[in-house]
């Protein structure tokens, strides 16, 4: 009897924890929405991304559009600031900056989450906060479906990569299919839309396997994978794993074509190593598009820094853009007027392609580009 008291007053007292830290956020919200209806000069944007892991050009991407909008007044009568941290991939880092963008109450947005897992997390925490959350990297379908006011995302979700990559498959001519992945929010969701996608094609998904960051040995089963009959192999997991699932597979004389979802970083070169030779990985970007508005912006970022841009790099320059022509129309900080100008905006064409929002805060199909590591560089497949 002791022992079910005991509980009870346990579970009650985690219920009052966590309600009373929803009610702090929704309380905070409030008060953002009070200090945002001050008279102020600036919009103050919050930025987390693994910058010193990646090594991209997030932050190059930045700074040049943060120049561009300031200078030229394209915020209308704002300016904006930023306000900058590096999550390194650490879990408890990542949700510590959420928390801290929360309770920065004279804050209007945050841009950034590279991986799924941190920006399901942030995401909630922005919502009960109020807080305008512009997400350029994270891509898992279900993130968008909880009819949340705060959040649009810059980058198409994991069904509709899923539904270019079957297409791919199947127009390379591939029949039999390994799906390898990791099981969290961004492998699990991208694999099953990824099989679900194939469902339409003549693809034979012949083995499936998943497995743990932090317990993953692929020595059994780069062996066992070489008894399987396949044409290709599709790795839904990102750096560094993807390296040394690579690496041990080319060690021991595996050579099915691997196309994967991890991204073309330094960690990346440094885990797989020469395995890395022939790898193929699919991006959002191509700096070769000859639309008008992305050869203006390349021509600017390697005039400004002396080499061409990366994927994040145009995305956070569009990012930028996007939000600063959503203060310039409301010619308001207040985010949930700055998410729905956006949401309910006519199509814009950036660096990166067309942008146009569903009323979810889902971004309309783009195109997806295919990549190959050909003697150390990656190149644009047809």
């Amino acid at each position: 009897m002791k022992k079910i008291f005991f509980i009870g007053v346990g579970i009650g007292i985690l219920a009052i924890v966590i309600w009373s830290q929803f009610i702090s956020y929704e309380n905070k919200g409030i008060w953002r929405f009070n200090v945002l209806s001050q008279p102020s000069e600036e919009v103050v944007v919050g930025i987390c991304w693994p910058f010193a892991v990646n090594q991209d050009g997030m932050k190059n991407g930045l700074q040049l559009a943060l120049d561009e909008i300031n200078t030229n007044k394209l915020a209308g009568a704002y300016k904006l600031r930023l306000v900058i941290r590096d999550d390194g991939f650490d879990p408890e880092k990542q949700t510590n900056i959420a928390k801290e963008f929360a309770n920065t109450l004279n804050m209007s947005a945050v841009i950034g989450y590279y991986d799924d897992e941190p920006a399901i997390k942030a995401s909630s925490i922005f919502e009960s906060s109020r807080l305008l959350h512009l997400m350029i990297g994270a891509n898992n379908t279900d993130m968008t479906s909880h009819g949340f006011k705060y959040i649009n995302r810059t980058v198409i979700s994991s069904d509709r990569i899923a539904e270019q990559l079957a297409k791919m498959t199947s127009q390379r001519g591939c029949k039999k299919v390994i799906v390898l992945w990791e099981e969290d929010a961004y492998g699990d969701d991208l694999a099953y839309q990824y099989q679900a996608a194939l469902d339409k094609y003549p693809v034979q998904v012949v083995y499936q396997w998943s497995y743990s960051e932090n317990k993953v040995d692929f020595r059994l089963l780069v062996n066992e994978l070489k008894r399987v009959d396949a044409d290709l192999i599709f790795f839904s997991g990102l750096e560094p794993v993807a390296g040394d699932f690579l690496r041990h597979a080319r060690k021991v004389g595996l050579n099915i074509p691997v196309i994967g979802a991890f991204s073309d970083t330094p960690e990346m070169r440094d885990h797989a190593g020469l395995a890395y030779e022939g790898a193929m990985f699919f991006d959002f970007y191509s700096v070769k598009s000859m639309t008008p508005e992305n050869q203006a912006f390349v021509s600017k970022y390697f005039k400004r820094y002396g080499t061409y841009p990366d994927t994040w790099a145009a995305q956070a320059y569009d990012a930028m853009h996007i939000l600063a022509k959503a203060i310039k129309y409301t010619g308001s900080r207040n985010p949930l007027d700055l998410s729905y100008a956006i949401r309910y905006s006519d199509a814009w064409e950036g660096a990166n392609g067309r942008y146009k929002f569903d009323r979810d805060g889902n971004l309309e199909d783009k195109p997806l580009y295919l990549y190959q590591i050909n003697r150390g560089m990656p190149v644009l497949l047809p």
